[in-house]
């Protein structure tokens, strides 16, 4: 695991207390894991900017709606800390509704065996660390991706795609179609499956991962911290120097 510093957020102060001893069994012995329950959070404005890591246990399906309060005003006070939502009842619920709150991840773990859960847990958190660790930048004037030594030649409509997303991380089917100068009201979402599919697989068959995730009946949705664009990099190095 390599998070520098995680918040762990569950709905009772004794339910944040079982869910960090779940999870600091899962990351590294020198990780600090802080807690803190909902009621301290939905009133106030806290900033969580000391950690890279928020990880937010639902428990019951009342819960579900504090917490989205929760996701919102975390993401608006924190835009690059990374959040899960770990879903940990028996649920049909979609996990669009985190994502559009501005969860980055989202898992169900169901499991009555406390070791299958832990073990499923473990996986999630260890397989988003991973991802979180690539590193490939989006050059719109070549019109290609650079990353790990490699170079990934992209089309003029995979770029906007890929820049659209990189600016606002979560879109629609609509919102893609519009991106790839489609008309909203009559494109394929056929084909438009297939376009996006198409990149997808490009970008894991040069590099590995999987960036592009499918949000079912929504849209698509670009995992944070995977990639950035020149264009926007140079614009934020200017502003800071400014």
């Amino acid at each position: 695991m390599h998070f520098s510093n995680v918040l762990a957020i569950a709905r009772t102060q004794s339910k944040s207390e079982d869910f960090r001893a779940l999870i600091v069994r899962t990351v590294a012995d020198d990780l600090k894991v802080d807690t803190r329950y909902y009621e301290q959070l939905i009133d106030t404005q806290e900033s969580h900017g000391s950690y890279r890591a928020i990880i937010i246990e639902i428990d019951t399906p009342s819960a579900s709606s504090q917490t989205l309060d929760i996701i919102r005003k975390t993401r608006d006070n924190n835009p690059n800390c990374t959040i899960f939502v770990v879903v940990t009842f028996a649920s049909t619920l979609s996990k669009t509704k985190y994502y559009l709150a501005g969860a980055d991840y989202c898992i169900k773990v169901v499991e009555t065996s406390p070791e299958k859960k832990l073990s499923l847990f473990d996986a999630f958190l260890t397989e988003s660390a991973r991802l979180h660790r690539c590193g490939l930048v989006l050059d719109q004037d070549r019109m290609c991706l650079f990353g790990d030594g490699k170079k990934l030649e992209i089309s003029f409509v995979e770029m906007k795609v890929l820049e659209a997303l990189i600016q606002r991380r979560l879109l629609s089917h609509n919102e893609i179609a519009a991106v790839m100068g489609l008309n909203t009201k009559y494109y394929d979402s056929r084909a438009l499956e297939k376009s996006i599919s198409r990149l997808r697989s490009k970008i894991k068959a040069h590099y590995g991962d999987n960036i592009i995730q499918n949000i079912r009946g929504y849209g698509y949705k670009l995992s944070r911290g995977l990639i950035c664009a020149s264009h926007f990099q140079a614009a934020k190095e200017r502003s800071i120097r400014e």
